[in-house]
């Protein structure tokens, strides 16, 4: 496993989600760049990938529990350490440790299409990566958090389109591989405070192509008093990894 953990603080670019255009030309194997993605999207096949081994931890409710070095949060799911860990990036005051966990297969066609192409993005039965973020308080005060919570996003570093990359909308993929795309328990309501040293964890999944360097961003917004959100504490971080 190869690891490229160049971590810098910067801002996150604004994310188009359904109509996403070109960013120009991409290195090799990719399509040349001009394309655009359409939300609408054709129903098609592809080809299957392999799925690991679920990880221990399940995503029912339950009070907050420790997971290896992790302490969860009192509002947070259990933590899931499964997996490789690809790496970890820092904030001032929070941490991110990534690991993969699982490939699996996309169980519909995505809404990203290219314009030009009309090809699907991620079609069904493509193969599909599930990324398990773990965050943790890093300072030594409180952080009141909103609904947003800090939410980690992956992009290959030759993504030739704006935004974030195709996934498979559906919550059956991370119930099987013991995962949350939310991270909170339920009926539970901001702010969301994460002590010092206390952590929570939350996946993602989008197309998955082994080998590939992948940037991963996140941002941290606090929220104040009066529950809006703080931007004058806003933290961005990010580093690049290799999927295995």
């Amino acid at each position: 496993m190869r690891l490229n953990n160049v971590v810098k603080v910067t801002s996150l670019a604004a994310a188009g989600m359904l109509a996403l255009s070109a960013c120009g030309t991409t290195t090799a194997g990719s399509t040349t760049g001009g394309s655009e993605l359409s939300s609408s999207s054709s129903p098609s096949s592809s080809t299957s990938a392999s799925t690991s081994a679920s990880p221990s931890a399940s995503s029912s409710e339950g009070a907050g529990t420790s997971s290896g070095a992790y302490t969860a949060a009192a509002w947070a799911l259990p933590i899931s350490d499964a997996g490789d860990k690809l790496g970890t990036l820092k904030g001032d005051s929070f941490s991110v440790d990534i690991y993969q966990v699982a490939t699996d297969v996309a169980s519909k066609d995505s809404m990203f299409v290219d314009k030009e192409t009309k090809e699907n993005l991620l079609k069904k039965g493509a193969p599909v990566v599930y990324l398990n973020y773990v965050v943790t308080n890093t300072s030594s005060a409180d952080i009141p958090l909103s609904h947003s919570l800090v939410t980690p996003s992956a992009k290959y570093t030759d993504w030739k389109y704006l935004g974030g990359m195709p996934s498979d909308s559906s919550s059956d993929g991370y119930k099987k591989h013991g995962l949350s795309s939310s991270g909170v328990k339920l009926k539970e309501k901001d702010p969301f405070i994460l002590k010092p040293g206390e952590s929570f964890n939350i996946a993602e999944n989008f197309a998955y192509t082994a080998g590939k360097e992948t940037e991963i961003k996140a941002t941290l917004t606090p929220q104040d008093a009066s529950g809006d959100l703080d931007h004058d504490k806003k933290e961005t971080a990010d580093t690049t990894v290799t999927l295995k």
